[in-house]
């Protein structure tokens, strides 16, 4: 590479610099740098080796997405590519299903299902340092959107099996519980809990946020990097990297997942009413570590969607670096415009629950 090159791509982020660095460490330079390029301006991390799974195995949560895996035939695809293939029954873990595949001696688990079933295997991947990837058959797939896999044919992620990309990747952790995506706090993580709320989500927010609004000693309080202390928290959303806008229909994306940095998105008490987040009120941080102070013992939690019960004070931070996903080395990135600042819009798609039967 020429000093004129390089002399131009000194302005390119962190991440993007680093790839050509990382590739000809691994002997793979002309492959990521051709990878490097289509991909621009959206790479979640740098390249570590083409790989191919001597034991790859496809756990199908058939509950995500209203049963998509089982309307598009993935479990035959998987077995006809020779991917031995798990669909999960009723009253299975799937974190048993993931350990016992290693036990087994699988070495790259792939796991079809929603967000939340994602971040089940994905621990177990970490934990028993195998390859993990994404297939996404789930509702909204937050995280095959950020991977840049095609959501719209699940079949096409199959190919990380046996021609595929390592990368390393962060995820996030609250209370020890691993998330790929986001935790949130606040009125949608009170709305979530409402057992109308997949029938009447507008009431249910609506209610959450009159509750909010009538019961502050139950408020929530962090403190930003600069020293200021918020504590009249209407909604809060932690993210594993920061989120930025890209407009409808998802509105927001990430980047880069390999930053080690906690996306912060606020709105205080007073921003938000019934009809949602007023404009113009939305604060936005970074920071290694986020701790949420309570008065109330435990707090409802958004985690990928999914409501929990977490004991305050709750620390949220990133494992930087921990996951090794595997995308196809033939998938089409999509090239996402990045706009700064955060809009409402975005912030209520972020933080709205899973679909029953993404998780598990």
């Amino acid at each position: 590479m020429s000093s004129e090159a390089t002399e131009e791509k000194r302005g390119w982020r962190r991440h993007v610099k680093l790839i050509v660095g990382v590739a000809a460490v691994a002997g793979v330079g002309v492959f990521a740098y051709t990878m490097w390029k289509r991909r621009q301006p959206h790479l979640i991390a740098a390249p570590v080796a083409r790989v191919s799974s001597k034991h790859p195995v496809l756990i199908i949560n058939p509950g995500s997405g209203g049963g998509k895996a089982k309307r598009i035939g993935l479990a035959s695809a998987a077995a006809g590519l020779g991917i031995e293939t798990i669909v999960r029954k009723k009253g299975q873990k799937i974190p048993d299903l993931a350990n016992a595949a290693v036990d087994r001696g699988a070495d790259h688990l792939l796991i079809a299902g929603g967000d939340g079933s994602q971040a089940r295997v994905a621990d177990v991947a970490i934990k028993r340092d195998v390859a993990f990837s994404c297939v996404p058959s789930g509702t909204r797939n937050h995280l095959a959107m950020d991977l840049g896999l095609d959501r719209s044919d699940p079949k096409k992620a199959l190919a990380a099996a046996f021609d595929g990309v390592e990368f390393k990747v962060d995820v996030g952790r609250i209370a020890k519980r691993l998330f790929v995506n986001n935790v949130s706090f606040g009125v949608y993580a009170e709305a979530i809990a409402d057992p109308d709320y997949r029938a009447h989500k507008a009431k249910s927010i609506a209610d959450a946020a009159a509750a909010s609004a009538e019961n502050p000693e139950k408020g929530l309080s962090v403190t930003a990097p600069d020293g200021t202390v918020h504590d009249n928290i209407g909604m809060l959303l932690a993210s594993n990297n920061p989120y930025q806008y890209i407009g409808a229909p998802d509105f927001a994306g990430r980047a880069a997942l390999d930053t080690g940095l906690v996306g912060v998105i606020m709105a205080d008490r007073s921003a938000v009413d019934p009809a949602g987040i007023k404009r113009g009120e939305i604060k936005e941080w970074t920071t290694s570590k986020l701790t949420i102070e309570s008065a109330q013992k435990k707090v409802p939690v958004g985690i990928d969607g999914s409501l929990h019960k977490v004991k305050a004070p709750i620390d949220v931070e990133i494992d930087q670096a921990a996951l090794r996903v595997v995308l196809p080395t033939g998938v089409a990135k999509r090239e996402i415009q990045f706009s700064t600042g955060m809009t409402p819009e975005a912030f209520a798609h972020l933080a709205v629950g899973e679909t029953p039967g993404d998780s598990e």
